[in-house]
């Protein structure tokens, strides 16, 4: 592999800075050595963008994104002076003269390439398998090379990427539908099988601060009822906490009984619920085009504002802060993005089991048509009339949020947590905390609303990474996906998560490891890491 191969790659996950100012000037070397990372500047973008951003709830998509950092760093690791993989490892370890760009990034991209073909359902499907396989020919590296010899990067990147994939699939997840023992023929992915059912029905509120599945359409006659997303994934590893202190985080109930009927539900409970809902239809009714383009932005947490001239859109959350802001800022190079990335990947992770622990522990309605039907009956309410109208008064129950309501639970908020938590790690990571930075938001480009949200290129400022994470939480508010109190809720159940995350990717690129998510694996686990 020709050693200038990765250096001329262009960061092709940002597009052309994709619209997130990065400092201007000449690139350094250790810029050159940071945007040859394969996973961020080549893999992602040709294999993984579409089918993982594009074809995978969100939570789902956080463990995508989070294993192929792992599979990435057990394998370069190895490459590294100090560094353990996650198994706790450095007997894989090569000489300095062999610590490479190149050995580095081929070792990577066996080791995703080997993660992605145990279980493609983990990434989207296999459409990928053939685009990762035409990309290793072209770069002159034989796919069907499945060598384990640990004195090369193509066997050190195959044992790193079987032995991420067999943690993966003992992780909780059930992403291949096998866990209740269901037969071959009749597995769902992601299936729950922890038992959770919703107390109320898409037709009927029985239980008016119960979690409420919709009933969605095709638009074209099909309809289909929401079935809650993975529930069980707050008794998932999360890699950063033990089970204890994940079970520890708890967000206080926003009703005293939550688990109240119709007829036995407290006035005060009641009450709190219609003025939260009051919230939430004055903030629709006044709607502006910044508050709707940063509830699209931060609603599609790997991409957003696709075009035709741009068909990658805006970078996601976790990207922009990366590559956009902090290894500029910084100059990492290479080694340095991979350490900050594992630990954002794993602050990712982490929040969202955090989050999704409480959310099936509360189970909290969000607000939608029925809710407001329920506390508001036939009366008429002023909400948001649409691209370029104005304001309009319509039937309480037939308000629908700016955009689609996910088909999980209202509290806390998984957004909120996940950027408060995203935040606090690149903070750990910063020059200084006052890094302006902002995004330009193409005409039309909207999703939801497309050719006429918004009505002309809109650029939103951000003073610093506090403000950025501040928006991320209340922009649930302006896409009218969550009540307000559940926003500080997320913020408040996942503080300090980001340090955690910071302090798992230092321990191991120093060769240490509490094994923090060890303590998440039954005991019979076969230890298949101690294998030679």
């Amino acid at each position: 592999m020709r050693a200038a191969l990765f250096t001329a790659l262009t960061l092709l996950i940002l597009g052309a800075a994709l619209a997130v100012d990065a400092p201007p000037g000449r690139k350094t070397p250790n810029a050159i050595d940071r945007e040859s990372g394969v996973l961020a500047s080549l893999v992602f973008p040709e294999v993984f963008d579409r089918i993982v951003v594009d074809g995978l709830e969100t939570p789902i998509q956080f463990r995508a994104t989070t294993y192929l950092n792992i599979a990435a760093w057990n394998a370069w690791c190895n490459y590294h002076p100090t560094a353990a993989d996650i198994f706790n490892r450095t007997r894989f370890r090569r000489p300095a003269s062999e610590h490479t760009r190149d050995n580095k990034n081929v070792a990577v991209l066996y080791a995703l390439f080997r993660l992605y073909e145990a279980s493609p359902v983990s990434f989207g499907g296999n459409s990928g398998i053939p685009v990762f396989s035409a990309l290793l020919e072209r770069e002159g590296l034989n796919p069907n090379d499945r060598s384990t010899d640990m004195s090369t990067p193509v066997g050190i990147g195959n044992r790193a990427g079987r032995d991420t994939a067999r943690l993966m699939a003992i992780d909780g997840w059930n992403a291949e539908g096998d866990i209740a023992g269901t037969p071959a023929q009749y597995r769902q992915p992601f299936a729950d099988y922890t038992g959770y059912t919703p107390k109320n029905s898409p037709w009927k509120i029985s239980h008016p601060f119960r979690w409420q599945p919709l009933l969605e359409s095709n638009g074209r006659g099909f309809f289909f009822r929401q079935e809650n997303v993975v529930p069980f994934a707050g008794r998932t590893i999360a890699f950063g906490l033990t089970r204890s202190e994940v079970r520890a985080r708890r967000a206080p109930a926003p009703f005293k009984r939550g688990g109240a009927t119709v007829k036995t539900a407290l006035k005060s409970d009641v009450a709190a619920l219609r003025r939260h809902a009051r919230k939430v239809l004055a903030t629709s009714a006044a709607l502006t085009t910044e508050q709707r383009v940063l509830a699209e932005y931060f609603d599609n947490k790997g991409k957003a504002f696709r075009t035709e001239d741009n068909p990658a859109g805006l970078p996601g959350i976790a990207t922009a802060l990366r590559f956009g802001i902090l290894g500029p800022a910084n100059d990492w190079n290479l080694d340095d993005d991979m350490v900050y990335g594992l630990g954002g990947a794993v602050a990712t992770l982490d929040s969202m089991v955090t989050a999704w622990k409480e959310k099936r522990r509360v189970d909290a309605v969000r607000p939608t048509g029925q809710t407001m039907e329920f506390l508001f009956g036939e009366r008429k309410v002023k909400v948001w009339g649409g691209p370029g109208k104005k304001a309009v008064r319509i039937r309480a129950g037939d308000w629908q949020p700016y955009i689609r309501t996910m088909p999980h639970q209202e509290f806390p908020s998984g957004s909120s947590c996940t950027c408060s938590a995203l935040v606090e790690h690149a903070k750990l990571n910063a020059p200084r905390e006052d890094l302006p930075f902002g995004i330009t938001v193409p005409k039309g480009s909207s999703k939801f609303y497309p050719g006429q949200v918004p009505e002309k290129d809109t650029r939103i400022e951000f003073k610093n990474l506090s403000e950025w994470s501040e928006l991320c939480g209340v922009s649930r508010l302006y896409a009218g996906v969550h009540f307000e109190p559940s926003i500080q809720a997320g913020v408040d159940v996942c503080k300090g998560i980001g340090e955690s995350s910071q302090k798992f990717a230092e321990e191991l690129r120093d060769g240490r490891l509490m094994g923090k998510w060890m303590t998440w694996l039954p005991e019979d686990t076969e230890k298949f890491w101690e294998e030679e």
